[in-house]
Order: C-alpha cells, then sequence, then structure tokens
C-alpha cells in the first residue's frame, strides 16, 4: 500500500532540493551578512515544518474519524510556524528579504518539481505512461539546470556589496549606524567642500530613490533585487534600468522555446502538449477567419503572434519574481504601432491610394456625401490615429490595475504581520491573494484576445467594399 505515493515523493524531494539550496545560500551570503545566513535558513525551517505539519494533519483529517491530535496538530502548526515569523520578525530583527526568499525556497522546488511532472519528467506512477524522447531530454537536463542556476546565483552574491557598505536593515540597529555616521561625518570635516559636494549629491541621489519607491506600483522582480545586491555593476545597473526591453525579450524567447519543443518533431496522432499547443492556434484561426474569410491565411500569421506574443508576457507577471512588460505604455504602444502600420499598409494595398483616401473620406457618392467632406475627413483620420491609443491603453491599463492591485495585497500582508497579526494577516490574505491570481490569469487572455481581434476588426475594415458585400451575402445565404 505504501508504494503507490506519487504525492509524498515529490514533497519529499522537494523540500531536500530545498534544504540543499537554503544551505548553498547561507553559504555563500554568510562571509559578509552572517545575519541574512541566519534568517535564510530560519525561513527553511519554517516552510519545512509549515510543509511536515500540514501533511500530517491532511492525513488525519481524511482518515474519517475525530482523532484529538488533530486539534493539537494544528494548534503546534499555527503556534510553531506563524508564532514564529511574528517572533523573528518583531524580536529578531532580521531582514524581511532573506527570511522570505529562505521561506519560499519548498514553494519554488515544488513548483519546478510540478512542471517536470507535467512535463512528464516526474515518476512513473503519476503518469501511467512512459515518457516521450522530449520529457526524458527534459528530465536529464533538470538537475544540471538546477544545479547551473543555484551556481550562478551564489556567483552573483559572491560579487555583490562588500560588507563595508550600509544595508537597508543595517539602520535599525544603533551601534552600527552610529558608527557609520560618526565615519561620514569625520570624512566631511577631513575633505571639506569635497564632502559638501559629495553629501549633497548623495541628498539628491537620496530624494531620487524616495521618490521613486513612492512612484512604485509593482513588486520587486528578480532585476530589481540583484541590482540591490550588486548596485556598481554596469551590467547589473543597465538590465534594471531596461526591464522591459528584458522581460519582452524573456516572453519571446520563451514563446519560440514553447513552439519550437511543440512542434520540432510533429506527428500524425499528436501528445499531448502538441495537441495543446494545435488546439490553441486552430480554436485562434477559427475565431479571426470569421471575419476575415479566405484573408486569414495572409493575416494570420501577424494576428496569431500577436496573442500568443502578449498572452505570453501577461502570464510571465503571474510567476513571482518576474514582470509583465506589458505593465510599461513604452511596450503596449510599440505593438499597438506595429499593428497600426501593418493595417495601414494592408489597407492601401488592398483599397489603392484613391480607394484608400476615398475610405478616410468616408466613400462619398452623392452631394451631401461631398459637403460632409471637410468633417468626416478629419473625423476619420483621427478616428484611424486613435486606434493604436486605445489598443496601447487598454491593454496597459489592465495589467498595470492588476500589478497595484497585487501591490497592494502584499502591502495590506506585510502591514499586518509586522502589526503581529500573522493570524489575520496570512490566511485570508493568502486565499485573497489566490483568488486574485486566478482572475489574473483570466484577465491575462481576455486582453491578449481583445487585442488580437481588434487588429482582426480594423483588417475587416481594410478590405475592398466587394469583399464586404461578398461575405455579407454569404451570411445572408
Amino acid at each position: 500500500m505504501d508504494q503507490a505515493r506519487p504525492g509524498r515523493d515529490i514533497l519529499d524531494r522537494a523540500l531536500r532540493t530545498s534544504w540543499l539550496a537554503a544551505l548553498a545560500l547561507a553559504a555563500t551570503v554568510a562571509p559578509g551578512r552572517p545575519r541574512d545566513a541566519a534568517a535564510i535558513l530560519a525561513g527553511q525551517l519554517l516552510a519545512f515544518l509549515h510543509f511536515i505539519s500540514l501533511r500530517k494533519i491532511v492525513k488525519l483529517f481524511t482518515e474519517g474519524r475525530r482523532d484529538p491530535r488533530l486539534a493539537l496538530m494544528i494548534a503546534a502548526k499555527v503556534t510553531l510556524v506563524y508564532g514564529g515569523l511574528a517572533a523573528l520578525i518583531t524580536l529578531g530583527g532580521v531582514r524581511y528579504v532573506p527570511l522570505c526568499a529562505g521561506f519560499a525556497l519548498p514553494f519554488l522546488m515544488l513548483f519546478l518539481k510540478s512542471i517536470m511532472l507535467a512535463l512528464g519528467a516526474g515518476p512513473a506512477s503519476l503518469t501511467a505512461r512512459r515518457a516521450t524522447e522530449t520529457a526524458r531530454s527534459l528530465g536529464n537536463a533538470a538537475k544540471p539546470a538546477v544545479f547551473l542556476l543555484l551556481l550562478g546565483v551564489a556567483v552573483l552574491l559572491a560579487f555583490s556589496a562588500p560588507p563595508g557598505v550600509a544595508l537597508a536593515g543595517e539602520a535599525a540597529h544603533g551601534a552600527p549606524a552610529a558608527h557609520d555616521a560618526a565615519v561620514t561625518h569625520g570624512a566631511a570635516v577631513a575633505h571639506g567642500g569635497a564632502a559638501v559636494a559629495d553629501r549633497d549629491a548623495a541628498v539628491a541621489h537620496g530624494g531620487a530613490a524616495h521618490h521613486n519607491e513612492e512612484g512604485a506600483a509593482e513588486l520587486p522582480n528578480w532585476l530589481v533585487i540583484l541590482h540591490d545586491f550588486n548596485p556598481g555593476n554596469p551590467l547589473v545597473s543597465w538590465l534594471e534600468k531596461n526591464q522591459v526591453i528584458v522581460f519582452a525579450w524573456i516572453a519571446g524567447l520563451l514563446f519560440l522555446l514553447v513552439s519550437w519543443l511543440a512542434m520540432r518533431k510533429p506527428k500524425m496522432v499528436p501528445g499531448p502538449f502538441q495537441n495543446a499547443i494545435e488546439w490553441m492556434v486552430e480554436s485562434m484561426e477559427e475565431v479571426c477567419g470569421g471575419l476575415l474569410g479566405p484573408q486569414i491565411d495572409k493575416h494570420f500569421p501577424l494576428i496569431g503572434a500577436l496573442f500568443f506574443y502578449i498572452l505570453t508576457i501577461n502570464m510571465l507577471g503571474i510567476i513571482p519574481g518576474m514582470k509583465s512588460a506589458t505593465s510599461s505604455l513604452d511596450l503596449t504602444l510599440a505593438l499597438a504601432l506595429i499593428t497600426f502600420l501593418y493595417v495601414q499598409f494592408w489597407g492601401i494595398r488592398n483599397l489603392g491610394i484613391v480607394g484608400y483616401l476615398d475610405h478616410l473620406a468616408g466613400s462619398p457618392r452623392d452631394a451631401i456625401g461631398w459637403a460632409m467632406l471637410p468633417v468626416m475627413l478629419p473625423v476619420h483620420v483621427l478616428g484611424e490615429l486613435a486606434k493604436p491609443v486605445s489598443l496601447s491603453c487598454r491593454l496597459f491599463g489592465n495589467i498595470f490595475g492588476e500589478d497595484t492591485l497585487i501591490v497592494v495585497f502584499v502591502g495590506a500582508t506585510a502591514l499586518l504581520i509586522k502589526a503581529s497579526l500573522v493570524a489575520l494577516a496570512v490566511p485570508p490574505m493568502a486565499g485573497i491573494t489566490a483568488l486574485f491570481m486566478m482572475l489574473q490569469t483570466l484577465t491575462s487572455i481576455v486582453q491578449a484576445l481583445i487585442f488580437s481581434l481588434l487588429a482582426t476588426v480594423y483588417l475587416y475594415m481594410m478590405l475592398p467594399h466587394e469583399a464586404h458585400a461578398h461575405e455579407e451575402a454569404h451570411e445572408t445565404h
């Protein structure tokens, strides 16, 4: 009976892997920041106790009888995990970032194990079939990839800011802050005017940083965290300043990777992965084909690319540590301008120069139409120019609003935890955040669909009038 326990095996493997990752991170951070290393291990220990106690609670609850140990286990879990978190934050004086990083490691490893399992790289008892060649190759490459990832994180942390640089969390401790202030004051006295100039520059830089913090409407991603740990690296600074470009490229490469993995070895009887990709493409083509008709084969490469690329960018922002590049108006406006230029190009090509100008003029055919030409021409031109504005602002506003709501929920949770209201903060906020992430997933799909469908409608409006008449006659028939 104990042989078929795939869920427990996955949890055990994820916990063991998280302990290895926590020890590696703590060993890397310990020489310069021993308190942060201890916070990482403490967070890992609390998460470990959380999963162990939760598994025991689920086992006692599903046995179907009233076991007095169930109440004791729940009380022990709340006391150890939530009480431990509250004690470390309020009494231990640890920094939030390393503590949260250690606490999140088991969740991250469990998520990666689930992804590997979904791709067929997990235990055979869960799949009841042999893994495909793609899944086996992914499974064989998973451990080296995780090792290289941990090695890269260790190298980046090793070359981070030296211990002498004041950290954000050290300002709360009196002695280090007083010592740094005394050293700074002595240096200012020794260097005179140069120190005053440096002080003014530092004050100006601090004011700018404070202004950026007040205007922040999204959670810090891995580029921001990397820049905080290594502020002097020019490459890291460039990546942090150009986050939109970086995450747009990451989404594009991820989109290409998924497409290549799905279709590199197409089969007549597709597997689950190929079948899912083909179903999404065919469904999108069928929806857009209802408008464009025979023209869909010509324009679907752009429409499909817009849908799946925007969908990838939107879904990327749901992953912790990542960012939706569509939350920036720069990227959404760039996508809208590409769509606008493509529509105008095909409008001129389909209608010709004269037909295109006739379309902008409202196609006047009588005296009233020509009399209204001075009014209709500017209205139609403004309508065409409003299309990229509406496309970009709609997509930007929805994704930006989602990121802002996530910041509000996380900020409320942090305030409740800081006020020692852990029992009130963690369970309700965790449930609200999980529900909101589901709604964010739905919104990401809807926004990508709306953008691509509006591009299809704009192309349909640029078709020759004979094609419109033919489509209407076909629908009537």
